[in-house]
């Protein structure tokens, strides 16, 4: 309908209805743009809603790993301290179910928590622009670099614990509910092994990755809640 009003007004040099038929179509043009970018712009926020969602609920999650982790690290540190202490006693004093319990709590380290799935879809699919807050996208990008430090550390510290403290994972094979039950041709093998250096060494090895296991875990902690307060400052416009 504008078009052939358009053609009339030009057929009849009607030039002001020209200019006004114009405007309308360029103002109707601006208008469904607008409405276009509005829509947009709605979905986008909704959707970052939706991540912000579940970036809460991925790092909620994390933080309590994390600190529960961390739990379990001051607990195997302080069984390897007490193992070491009862190391150092004449074996001959200690009984086998002592030892064995004291190798049980006091062998082994945990593993990382692991990255944030949300945040690594939000990587792969490029939708990291969908977050409006530099402070969350940083601090989200700092705790992964973290994480991904911390994975190479727990690979080097698992291969400082298999080849230099492997003898206790082979101590723990003579380990039962009831010591006495091994066969008597083992007790002198296993006496020797306990008499041993290597077993103290590895005890201590032990002890020590799990202490800079622990650091690790703390630092991963602190960025997992540098995330959350981010989210909570709301920073985002």
């Amino acid at each position: 309908m504008i078009l052939s009003s358009i053609t009339h007004a030009l057929k009849t040099q009607n030039w002001f209805a020209v200019i006004v038929e114009f405007i309308i179509v360029l103002a109707g043009v601006v208008i469904g743009f607008q409405i276009s970018a509005w829509n947009e712009t709605r979905i986008e926020h909704q959707r970052e809603a939706l991540i912000l969602d579940r970036l809460h609920a991925d790092f909620v999650e994390i933080e309590a790993r994390t600190t529960t982790t961390i739990d379990q690290l001051n607990d195997r540190i302080e069984a390897g301290n007490a193992f070491e202490d009862l190391l150092r006693r004449d074996q001959n004093e200690v009984s086998d179910l002592d030892f064995f319990l004291g190798l049980q709590n006091a062998i082994g380290t945990p593993v990382p928590n692991g990255r944030s799935a949300t945040y690594t879809e939000l990587v792969a699919s490029g939708e990291m622009r969908l977050i409006r807050s530099e402070a969350l996208r940083e601090a989200l990008v700092e705790f992964d670099e973290q994480v991904r430090r911390q994975e190479l550390a727990y690979a080097s510290l698992a291969r400082l614990i298999t080849d230099n403290a492997g003898i206790l994972l082979e101590v723990q094979a003579y380990a039962s509910n009831d010591p006495d039950s091994l066969p008597p041709h083992l007790y002198a093998a296993l006496a020797e092994i306990r008499q041993s250096a290597e077993v103290y060494t590895a005890a201590r090895l032990t002890t020590r990755a799990n202490f800079v296991n622990r650091v690790w875990h703390e630092g991963t902690l602190e960025r997992a809640q540098a995330v959350l307060a981010a989210m909570e400052t709301g920073e985002a416009p």
